[in-house]
């Protein structure tokens, strides 16, 4: 038989052009694009020699719009779940339907309430179809450019999260051959000799790569992370023996928050590939975790390689691979900063102690 395939053509609530109108930053910008409005319209119907004072037309007009900028950010805010859950053109049609609704719902009170109890009437046009119908067209303008304006801005937000995407997955896809060849050779040095080792190893690889070619789970737990890490860790101790040693000292850390996948495996490689293996003594690498005020800090560092050495390529690849994880995750509050001083060389990760967007 034949199996379909149904494509569920659901939309995630998160990725929804319209953002959530009832969060503070949203309702400023409501705010303040009713006020601009109010402003507009007052300088472009006030004519000197009239009547009624400029500043009291725009507190009238100010108040007017305000109450309906924020009732309909209101209805949006309700309406924000269903909406996600229709198509682009829908969902937007939608939209703007409701905010011309709210608008007449609105004037039609507002109307009605001045001529009931006499407060503001004489500021009022005297036609009473001419009021409404002009409110509704003044919303059906700031509406249509306020529905563009969170559109636009949704396209590019998603644009830069599908460059910063490609540009980390690429990173990810090129994985340093040297090791996956040292790996095989150790497997093949074991096979004989330890075969319960040699295929505990392999799994140790196995999960290692599927870990990096996973594109179903950008994000794992710190547990999940340390584990994945600890495993490329005993692959590496079977290859440089006792010239390797590892100290962890990360149980401060909450183990069931996620982070970005393969945050810190490419420091650990770039530490063991640059500050142990060119030493001819080895070497220690320490990973320390700690918390303060909402942060999680993450360090790495390893003994810095021998003058004489030769540098080896492929450094700056490690860092800008974690560096683009912690901007996608946390754009703008997350930092990797890199030093080297008293022989070591350190690579320190500070990121929020909170869960990154899906």
């Amino acid at each position: 038989m034949r199996m379909v395939q149904v494509r569920d053509n659901r939309r995630n609530p998160g990725d929804f052009f319209l953002p959530d109108f009832c969060s503070g930053p949203v309702v400023l910008v409501v705010v303040l694009m009713a006020e601009l409005t109010a402003f507009v319209l007052v300088i472009a119907r006030h004519l000197p020699g009239e009547g009624v004072p400029l500043w009291l037309d725009l507190a009238r007009i100010s108040l007017f719009l305000q109450w309906i900028a924020l009732s309909s950010a209101g209805v949006l805010c309700l309406a924000r779940k269903p909406l996600a859950r229709m198509s682009l053109r829908h969902a937007a049609v939608t939209g703007y339907f409701l905010l011309l609704i709210t608008t007449g719902v609105l004037s039609e009170i507002a109307y009605r309430l001045s001529k009931y109890t006499g407060i503001g009437e004489e500021l009022l046009p005297p036609s009473h179809g001419g009021f409404v119908l002009r409110n509704l067209i003044v919303c059906g303008i700031v509406g249509m450019l306020m529905l563009r304006y969170f559109y636009v801005q949704h396209q590019w937000k998603r644009n830069v999260q599908r460059e910063a995407r490609a540009r980390i997955d690429a990173l990810q896809a090129r994985i340093r051959p040297h090791f996956l060849f040292n790996s095989m050779n150790t497997i093949a040095a074991l096979i004989r000799s330890k075969p319960a080792l040699a295929e505990r190893t392999i799994e140790d690889l196995a999960d290692l790569f599927r870990a990096s070619l996973n594109d179903s789970a950008p994000t794992v737990t710190l547990a999940e992370e340390v584990e994945i890490t600890r495993q490329y860790q005993r692959i590496e101790e079977l290859r440089l023996g006792e010239r390797l040693k590892v100290e962890w000292h990360t149980d401060s850390l909450p183990a069931d928050m996620h982070v970005p996948s393969l945050l810190l495996q490419p420091l650990l490689e770039n530490a063991i590939y640059h500050g142990i293996e060119p030493r001819a003594e080895g070497g220690t690498v320490q990973v320390r975790g700690d918390r303060e005020d909402g942060m999680l800090s993450i360090e790495i560092s390893n003994p810095l390689p021998p003058q004489d050495a030769p540098r080896r390529p492929g450094n700056q690849m490690a860092l800008d691979n974690v560096r683009e994880r912690l901007a996608l995750a946390w754009p703008g509050r997350a930092t990797l900063i890199v030093n080297s001083g008293g022989g070591l060389y350190r690579v320190q990760l500070r990121f929020p102690l909170e869960e990154p967007p899906p």
